[in-house]
């Protein structure tokens, strides 16, 4: 029986002539009357709860007041009434040990199955309904089928494969948040990725995550976060109700991960929580503080590639440095050696020659003179004595300046041999190192040649005759050389 109805049944029990006059109380009356008779019994009513914010409110005695509009019309004016639920109501629904608390939440946007029963209030001549009881499985059957069919429309069309291709960076420091300021969420993600002393740079947007506005706001904040060009955006929110959370299963939130052009780490409520949000994102993670852990991961993992490949260059720049000093001492041990050889070789090659020499000086001396007497003999009677006394006085001359020569020719020599011994010596490393010097060596092996070619604050190392030192250059002074006058004053 609708309220017309009732309305004609009390006009026929209690008729009223055209004449009559009644008072505010007496048409109160008639009204509670007229609902009584066309409300016996409670009623379950189904609605949807609309601008929950300004109209929900508790009274000081802890009673609720708000109101439900017809979920089947999508005008911008739908039928509503007004409803309210008494304390003791409210206690043992969604109170601490309610029979609703964590399951259910009144909110704008969710469809309740209310038992109620009609109430006018004379004074304010006003009608609500009182709510006695909540049906939770109407409310959450409806968000899992139309999860189910959101998500079988979004998966028929790819869009669950679209944010995932998206290649996430190799070193994701800069971080897009996207999540309700000031929420537990926001801390546990911040305190995570600070804490992990990485270096992160976080680019956040406020969005509202529960309620009608998370529809318009999630999206909004993922075009803002995305133009600061962020390798990562971070979609989170604590836990809550199924209620509280089912406004991640809306097709404007998930649309709006699965065209997103970043990369997108979803932390939407607890471990066993799961949206169509979470399955449109890039990875899908069970908490906030999960979701900041993943990437934080990430980089410590790449921090670790890049650790153990700085430690292998170093190594292997060491181990050529090494053998880069082991070659020139080498080659300077060489050097010393062969000049070494190189001297002994041309002393005994002069000593050779100079014995050899002395020898055929000799040899051709003493065969000259016993020609010389073996001609005197033949000669010592004869006319030609005197010329052969003469003669003889000529070739012992020219022996004796044959031998001088010979002897000149040989301290010339040594003399030559000397100063070519000496000017190795010279050239010996040791000899230069031995008198006081030192050169400097660079890291890669090389010589520092002029001052001016040092670095500031550049590792080198002094060779001196007794070993090295390790040192590291300042600021170069580089002094001119004195002028020929300068130096002749």
């Amino acid at each position: 029986m609708d309220l017309w109805d009732a309305g004609s049944a009390g006009a026929d029990s209690d008729p009223a002539s055209e004449e009559e006059t009644l008072t505010v109380p007496q048409v109160g009356q008639r009204l509670q009357g007229m609902l009584r008779r066309a409300f016996p019994r409670p009623f379950w009513l189904v609605g949807e709860a609309s601008e929950w914010d300004r109209t929900f409110r508790k009274s000081p005695r802890g009673h609720w007041y708000f109101r439900v509009v017809d979920d089947q019309d999508e005008g911008s004016r739908r039928a509503s009434l007004n409803v309210k639920m008494w304390r003791g109501t409210v206690e043992k629904l969604f109170g601490p040990r309610g029979r609703l608390r964590g399951r259910l939440q009144p909110t704008d946007g969710v469809v309740l199955r209310l038992l109620v029963k009609p109430d006018f209030w004379p004074p304010a001549g006003q009608l609500s309904f009182t709510i006695e009881d909540v049906d939770p499985e109407h409310t959450l059957g409806n968000l899992d089928r139309q999860r189910r069919e959101l998500l079988a429309r979004l998966q028929g069309e790819g869009a669950h494969t679209w944010n995932p291709a998206r290649e996430l960076a190799e070193v994701p420091l800069r971080i897009g948040l996207v999540t309700s300021d000031g929420s537990a969420a926001h801390e546990d993600v911040l305190q995570t990725l600070l804490g992990s002393d990485l270096g992160f740079e976080v680019v956040f947007c406020d969005a509202r995550t529960q309620g009608l506005e998370t529809c318009r706001s999630v999206p909004a904040a993922l075009l803002a976060v995305t133009a600061r060009e962020p390798d990562v955006i971070l979609l989170v929110r604590g836990g809550g109700s199924r209620v509280d959370l089912s406004w991640f299963d809306r097709e404007e939130v998930a649309r709006a991960v699965a065209t997103c052009p970043v990369p997108v780490f979803t932390g939407i409520g607890h471990e066993i929580d799961s949206s169509v949000t979470d399955a449109m994102a890039h990875t899908a993670c069970r908490t906030p503080t999960a979701a900041a852990e993943r990437v934080v991961e990430r980089v410590r993992e790449v921090a670790g590639e890049l650790e153990l490949a700085g430690d292998r260059l170093l190594t292997h720049a060491r181990d050529v440095l090494v053998r880069q000093h082991d070659g020139l001492l080498q080659a300077a041990r060489t050097l010393v050696s062969a000049s070494d050889t190189a001297t002994r070789l041309a002393q005994a090659g002069l000593e050779q020659r100079v014995t050899a020499l002395r020898s055929l000086a000799g040899q051709a001396l003493a065969r000259a003179e016993h020609r010389l007497e073996a001609h005197g003999h033949r000669l010592a009677g004869g006319v030609h004595l005197e010329r052969l006394d003469h003669l003889g006085q000529a070739l012992r001359t020219d022996a004796g300046r044959l031998a001088r020569q010979a002897e000149h020719v040989l301290a010339r020599a040594e003399t030559s041999l000397e100063s070519r011994a000496a000017r190795l010596r010279l050239l010996d490393p040791r000899s230069v190192l031995a008198r006081g010097y030192a050169y400097l060596r660079r890291a890669d092996g090389r010589v520092l040649m002029d001052a001016a070619d040092a670095k500031d604050a550049e590792a080198l190392t002094a060779v001196l005759r007794d070993g090295e030192l390790d040192l590291v250059a300042g600021e170069a002074r580089v002094t001119p050389p004195e002028d020929a006058s300068d130096a002749a004053d």
